[in-house]
């Protein structure tokens, strides 16, 4: 199959008239000629976004990815072609006014140094105007939402944070003005790797609440397949060879390139799809108060079936785990046993909790909601019954499959 050809697979403008305001971004034959080269950065490049969505731009070192995305708002003006933003071609308006409607995130975050946190923030409410009482409401609000007290950090300047934090604050400013539309060039990318997967976990929560329209350029297949509705694999010149959720480029890739630009393991890649909430982990396991008596817990862990007892806080934050040998110790119960670890939330893929179950000391992930408390156990097993469920699920789309006589499709 042809570029072009598999170019056809995106959403053509032809098909975009069903659609109506399904369609927030529209991509129309978009092409940019750098002075002095001979072949295009990106050539004709035609696909749709559609509302609420985070669709992945992925492909090769040199393919035009960054470019397509700074073409959406103008930072690199396109040689021809059309960007319709909401029913509105973009290429025709002034850029300014452009780029104060999309929310910009970048690697290398950009946050202005000499300025506080909160002035940053506040950089895109204050050209549109906004008044001085807005301005500070959002800017809390904010950075509340991105996990950033802002009694702590609203007067702090960028070098006093961390790296983290610093993508966390741009995260906030490019939300600032409430735009329907975000990019985000590799936003994750220069993070160390813990750091980077509890960022992409707080992006996607925030984005269920949210429902942003987002491009996203990574190079990381396994970053696309996490936080991608739908997947652009882009080969030179922004030539698609599939446009696809990311388990049908996982399940059914649609040539040679896009398999070998996935690769293997794509057991391992799917428990990128899977949810903990889409999970029946155990919500039942044995827990206790860490100021209950601990002769209490004690005969609550004897009298179970369970090996271990999970003690939890006032707020009912897990704390430690405690064994029955643990409590020949005379030391007092807060020192016992081992500290509670690996903790994921409902929105953390399969594979975030299969690493803290790694990375942790219990061998299992401890389900907590938002604010840390404690919401279940899940386990190994739990994860080996999902791998199941996928390749069964495979195995009968691929029966199903061959039941379909090619000829009765062409007949029909």
């Amino acid at each position: 199959m042809t570029d072009r050809a598999n170019a056809d697979t995106a959403v053509s403008p032809a098909a975009a008239e069903g659609t109506g305001s399904s369609v927030m971004i529209d991509l129309i034959e978009l092409t940019k000629r750098f002075p002095g080269t001979q072949d295009p950065a990106v050539d004709r490049l035609t696909l749709q976004i559609p509302r609420g969505e985070i669709v992945v731009f992925v492909g090769p070192s040199g393919c035009g990815k960054t470019t397509s995305l700074k073409m959406i708002n103008r930072i690199i003006e396109p040689t021809s072609g059309s960007i319709v933003i909401d029913g509105e071609d973009v290429t025709t308006i002034d850029p300014n006014r452009l780029r104060r409607r999309i929310g910009y995130v970048i690697q290398q975050i950009g946050l202005f140094p000499h300025v506080t946190i909160e002035e940053n923030v506040a950089t895109v409410p204050k050209l549109l105007g906004w008044d001085r009482d807005r301005i500070h409401a959002r800017v809390d609000e904010l950075l509340d939402v991105v996990g950033l007290d802002p009694e702590i950090y609203r007067q702090r300047y960028p070098k006093e944070l961390s790296g983290g934090q610093r993508q966390r604050v741009g995260v906030a400013r490019a939300l600032a003005a409430d735009p329907p539309v975000l990019l985000m060039d590799e936003p994750f990318g220069a993070i160390d790797p813990i750091t980077r997967t509890r960022l992409q976990n707080e992006f996607l929560r925030l984005q269920a609440e949210l429902q942003k329209t987002i491009a996203f350029v990574t190079h990381d297949i396994d970053e696309a397949i996490k936080m991608g509705d739908r997947i652009a694999i882009l080969r030179e010149h922004s030539h698609i060879a599939q446009f696809a959720t990311p388990e049908e480029i996982l399940t059914q890739p649609a040539n040679e390139f896009v398999e070998d630009f996935v690769g293997t393991g794509a057991t391992l890649k799917r428990l990128k799809l899977s949810r903990v909430r889409e999970v029946d982990y155990t919500t039942d396991a044995l827990t206790g108060r860490i100021d209950e008596p601990r002769e209490v817990l004690r005969r609550r862990l004897h009298e179970s079936e369970w090996t271990a007892i999970l003690l939890l806080d006032a707020d009912g934050r897990p704390q430690r785990w405690l064994r029955g040998p643990d409590f020949l110790h005379d030391r007092p119960v807060t020192q016992l046993g081992l500290p509670a670890r690996a903790f994921v939330e409902g929105h953390a893929t399969l594979s975030d909790a299969l690493e803290e179950m790694l990375l942790g000391s219990a061998g299992v992930a401890i389900v907590v909601d938002n604010r840390g408390s404690y919401l279940g156990i899940l386990d190994i097993d739990d994860i080996i019954t999902s791998i199941q469920t996928m390749r069964d699920a495979d195995a009968e789309f691929h029966r199903a499959a061959k039941l379909v006589d090619p000829l009765d499709e062409v007949a029909e």
